[in-house]
């Protein structure tokens, strides 16, 4: 089977690595896509990933996991979310957009596609 849809949103996206103190870099502005395995798959996860936008560079590929906490509002604007990378480095990502409702849509939508643990 092949990825079905999620959602597409318009953002920017700023990773912050594990080290202390935390220093967001802004890696660029594209659409974040959510990939979701048809027919609900357990072999492999949903995956948020983000090109930069008219240049097509992956900046975001990473999957939605168990152990994945789940997104939260930073700001009207904006949504973190920590994952960790398939080098088992915690990353944490801020997603801004410009308008609240579509804050509150991709929460929901990155929320609502993290696996339940087993």
């Amino acid at each position: 089977g092949g990825e079905g849809g999620g959602g597409v949103h318009r953002g920017a996206s700023s990773p912050a690595g594990g080290a202390l103190p935390t220093r967001w870099v802004e890696r660029g502005v594209g659409q974040v896509r959510l990939l979701v395995p048809e027919g609900g798959s357990r072999k492999s996860p949903p995956r948020l990933v983000m090109r930069v936008e008219n240049v097509g560079r992956l900046i975001l590929n990473e999957p939605l996991l168990p152990t994945t906490a789940p997104a939260v509002r930073a700001s009207d604007t904006s949504v973190r979310l920590a994952l960790v990378s398939a080098s088992l480095q915690p990353q944490s990502y801020l997603f801004r957009v410009k308008m609240p409702a579509e804050a509150e849509a991709l929460l929901r939508a990155i929320n609502s596609h993290i696996p339940a643990s087993e």
